[in-house]
């Protein structure tokens, strides 16, 4: 009697369908994803039970009382967001200079340390739930769905919002672009691009996935057509463009009025960029770590189909988003904000490849994500 390696993934996929069938699927989806992976991640990652919550907790008690942790440099941020701070230059600290969001957030809701991580906790579910459904969206597959959600919350990218204890505070840009790649009309890809642009730098950078992924039809239709037609460009893209636009404007005009400006340490900008090309590999395998396997199947698919205009797009927002990693100390945060990258991916791999294969993918790639330990900053 032949046996076959499938056969115990069969038998889960059978039990999985059952458990997912019916009403509060997606509920079902994402608690038992957050169970696996968490379960991981903290027995890999134990020194954040012992070390990291330790220091959260006695920063809780005691604000300021332990260095490495920003949250109550947002807090005293938030008091006097418009006065430039003395910061030693290239720290974390010094870079926090435009990042307003969530500082002035803080300040409005009169958040201490505890409750502004426990904000960063529930804006990380909404994150995680908005994903959940649209991969789904995506998928038209629950498992499918949970496979990857299994994996992605054992990244850094859904992951962070629990894990990162230091105060990064890396959720809310995520929760801000995922939510104006969903609401696309103009006013919310407007607002939700200024508050995800004022959190972090490199959400304005990594919008680029998401204004490409506005663009792909109108895209699509002048690669076949070859004419193009000004006036069927997406709203929502303009909209991206103009929010990118008007930050600029703004961030200019504070340091104008009020003397804003980073503290830049170019003699430890040098060092970091070296360091980073020293350990380019374990740099860039920490951030995405399994999920690589999602990108290069997703491109080879593109390149076998002769895609050539959507792939020299999408290779080049990667290249930016490696190029800040290199660029920058800390690697997994920077290389997490180009987490719009798998949703092309999985679109591209859904619209080609059969359920079977793109199962196999996930649960591959989710594995290798179990077995790694998170590496962050």
């Amino acid at each position: 009697m032949g046996y076959s390696l499938t056969t115990p993934f069969d038998w889960i996929e059978t039990h999985l369908n059952a458990f997912f069938a019916g009403r509060y699927w997606q509920f079902k989806v994402l608690t038992l994803a957050l169970l696996v992976s968490t379960s991981t991640l903290l027995v890999f990652n134990s020194i954040l039970i012992d070390r990291g919550f330790r220091s959260l907790y006695q920063e809780m008690r005691h604000p300021g009382s332990v260095g490495g942790l920003f949250w109550d440099d947002i807090i005293e941020q938030g008091k006097d967001p418009f006065t430039q701070k003395n910061y030693e230059p290239g720290t974390h600290e010094a870079n926090q200079t435009f990042r307003l969001t969530i500082p002035l957030i803080a300040a409005a809701l009169r958040l201490n340390v505890a409750t502004l991580y426990l904000l960063h906790v529930v804006v990380g579910l909404v994150f995680l739930w908005l994903m959940t459904k649209i991969v789904s969206d995506l998928l038209q597959n629950r498992v499918l769905t949970f496979y990857f959600m299994t994996g992605f919350t054992a990244i850094y990218a859904g992951a962070n919002f629990y894990i990162n204890y230091l105060g990064h505070c890396d959720v809310f840009p995520f929760c801000f672009m995922l939510l104006a790649f969903y609401y696309r009309q103009v006013i919310w890809v407007f607002l939700f691009s200024q508050l995800a642009f004022w959190c972090d730098e490199r959400a304005i950078i990594n919008s680029s996935y998401i204004g490409l992924w506005f663009l792909w039809p109108w895209l699509e239709d002048f690669f076949k057509t070859k004419r193009l037609h000004f006036n069927q460009i997406p709203r929502s893209a303009i909209a991206l463009v103009m929010s990118a636009v008007v930050y600029l404007g703004i961030r200019q005009w504070l340091t104008a009025q009020y003397g804003l400006k980073i503290g830049h340490d170019n003699d430890l900008s040098r060092q970091s960029v070296w360091w980073s090309l020293s350990i380019m590999g374990d740099k860039f395998t920490r951030g995405l770590e399994g999920f690589w396997l999602v990108i290069f199947a997703g491109m080879a698919v593109l390149l076998m189909q002769k895609k050539w205009w959507l792939s020299v797009m999408l290779v080049g927002c990667l290249l930016i988003t490696l190029t800040i990693t290199i660029m920058v100390a800390d690697g997994t945060r920077a290389l997490s904000f180009g987490f719009a990258i798998f949703l092309f991916m999985l679109q591209i791999l859904k619209d080609n490849v059969p359920d079977k294969q793109l199962k196999y993918l996930l649960i591959g790639s989710s594995a290798i994500s179990l077995l790694l330990p998170i590496s962050f900053p």
